[in-house]
C-alpha cells in the first residue's frame, strides 16, 4: 500500500534547515521562513514547503496557505518548471493604470528578457510613485521601460533600504513618552479623551 498524500523525503528536511538556520523554529516567523526559501530557490517546491511543516510540527495546510496567499510566493508542485531567477512585478492598481503601467507591461513583455519573466501584481502602496514596479525585491518608482531594463541590467534585484531613525534615536528625541505618562498614571484618561476631542479629528 502507498501512503496518502505526498510522501517526505529527509533531504527536504535538511535542505530547509540549511536556508533558515537551526531550531527551535517559532509558528510566527513562518512567512519569515517562507521568505528565506523564495529568495534562495525563486520559488517555494513543494518539498520545500512539506520539510517547513515537518520542522515547525505545524500542519501542511497551514503553510500551504499562508505561503499561497501573498502574491510575491511563487508555489511549484512537483515536476513544474520553476520561475526564472528575475521576476519584475509591475502593479496593476488603479493609480498605477492611469499612470501609464498598461502600456509598461506591455512594453516590458515584449523585451523578452532572457531569464526574466513579467508578471501583473497587486498594490504595492506606492500610489504617489505610479507606476510603481518591482525587480526581485526593488522597488522602482515612477517606472519607465528604460528605469526598469536598467535595474535589470544591473543585477541589484535587492531592497534599497532608506535611512531610518531607530528606537533608540527616537526615545532619545522623546518617542513614547505620552504612552510612559499614560502608564504612570501621570495623565489620566478625561486628559487624553480630551485632547482627542479637542484636536478635532474626523
Amino acid at each position: 500500500m502507498f501512503p496518502k498524500g505526498r510522501v517526505l523525503r529527509q533531504e527536504e528536511v535538511e535542505a530547509v534547515r540549511q536556508l533558515i538556520g537551526p531550531g527551535p523554529y517559532e509558528r510566527a516567523l513562518l512567512i519569515e521562513y517562507l521568505h528565506k526559501i523564495q529568495d534562495a530557490e525563486h520559488c517555494l517546491p513543494a518539498g520545500h514547503l512539506h520539510g517547513l511543516a515537518e520542522l515547525m510540527r505545524i500542519p501542511m495546510a497551514e503553510v500551504y496557505e499562508v505561503a499561497t496567499f501573498y502574491a510575491h510566493f511563487d508555489v511549484v508542485n512537483d515536476g513544474e518548471p520553476r520561475p526564472p531567477a528575475v521576476t519584475v512585478r509591475v502593479c496593476d492598481s488603479l493609480s498605477c493604470m492611469l499612470a501609464g503601467a498598461e502600456e509598461l507591461l506591455k512594453a516590458l513583455q515584449q523585451e523578452q528578457l532572457p531569464n526574466v519573466r513579467v508578471v501583473r501584481a497587486p498594490c504595492m502602496g506606492s500610489c504617489d510613485m505610479a507606476p510603481a514596479v518591482e525587480v526581485g525585491h526593488r522597488h522602482v518608482d515612477r517606472a519607465t521601460l528604460e528605469r526598469v531594463l536598467a535595474v535589470v541590467e544591473s543585477g541589484n534585484t535587492h531592497p534599497n533600504v532608506p535611512a531610518y531613525q531607530d528606537l533608540e534615536a527616537y526615545r532619545a528625541e522623546g518617542g513614547y513618552k505620552v504612552l510612559e505618562a499614560c502608564l504612570s498614571g501621570e495623565r489620566i484618561v478625561e486628559d487624553v479623551i480630551a485632547t482627542l476631542s479637542d484636536g478635532g479629528l474626523r
